[in-house]
């Protein structure tokens, strides 16, 4: 059975291949995705300016102008308020009468009061004038309702009374529709302005951060994983680096070493021969010893 080998420059050439794709396909996935974020802030961030243009601006204060204006509306305004101005001298001619027989009840219970005290006639006459303003109780609140609805200083008639009386609720309903023009139109100015435009502009800063943080974050981690593929140039590389330095550090300093060698033997060599002849004669006693 065959030992598979791991250690081989053709497996180390496709391990390094393949961190290489590797680190290229974080690149681009992480490119993509975030080139795409901060595209679609683009878009946004030119949507939102386009929707600020003045052109935009004009163009719907001319359409509410026209529908403020709208002749139909107009006309059944207009002959509903005169319809209301003709209902109001309605009831005040109907309410007058009344209120005047009403004063001349009071005055003469006043009197029958004065003459006779609480008495039977003091009572009819009160009977007959609660009678009389209970008949135009009604008549006097839709008075009042259209005098409310007919000042110029309230721009709508949008309370319940108003809306709910038979004389004032078609008015009403004409008046509020015309109103609510007037006030789109007072606040087109407020709707486009700067601030605001610089308020939804912020919608597409998030896009941005994230788009660029993701870019960012890519490039870091593929660059990570590609100098893992490059770990043996970068060793090599290091390894030349040093090499010059080291070559002319042992070019310096091996003469020296060998001149101080060669010294120290020169100096040394006095003593070696001193020890040498001890032992050479160590030697000859010992053979003369031996042969006595």
């Amino acid at each position: 059975m065959d030992n598979k080998k791991y250690l081989t420059e053709e497996n180390y050439e496709k391990g390094k291949k393949k961190i290489k794709n590797i680190a290229l396909i974080i690149l681009i996935v992480g490119i993509l995705f975030g080139g795409s974020l901060i595209v679609t802030g683009l878009v946004k961030q030119e949507k939102n300016n386009s929707q600020y243009l003045e052109e935009n601006k004009n163009n719907k204060q001319e359409q509410l102008e026209k529908e403020k204006q709208k002749q139909q509306l107009k006309q059944e305004y207009d002959v509903e308020k005169q319809n209301l101005l003709t209902s109001k001298a309605n009831l005040e001619n109907k309410i007058k009468p009344v209120e005047d027989e009403i004063k001349k009840l009071k005055r003469e219970k006043k009197d029958v009061f004065m003459n006779g005290g609480y008495n039977d006639k003091y009572y009819e006459i009160e009977d007959k004038i609660e009678e009389l303003n209970k008949s135009i109780e009604n008549d006097k609140n839709s008075l009042v309702v259209i005098e409310d609805v007919l000042d110029e200083s309230f721009e709508d008639c949008d309370f319940p009374k108003a809306k709910n009386n038979n004389y004032t609720s078609k008015y009403c309903s004409l008046k509020n529709q015309i109103s609510k023009k007037s006030t789109e139109i007072s606040i087109l100015e407020r709707e486009y302005s700067d601030f605001n435009k610089k308020i939804d502009s912020f919608d597409s800063i998030p896009f941005y951060m994230f788009g660029g943080f993701i870019i960012l974050a890519s490039c870091i981690i593929s660059l990570s994983v590609y100098m893992i593929s490059k770990r043996r140039e970068i060793a090599a590389f290091s390894v030349q680096q040093m090499m010059p330095i080291a070559q002319e550090g042992i070019e310096t300093i091996a003469p020296t070493v060998a001149k101080t060698g060669k010294e120290v033997i020169k100096e040394m060599a006095p003593a070696y021969g001193e020890v040498a002849k001890e032992i050479s004669k160590g030697i000859k006693d010992g053979m003369k010893d031996e042969e006595k």
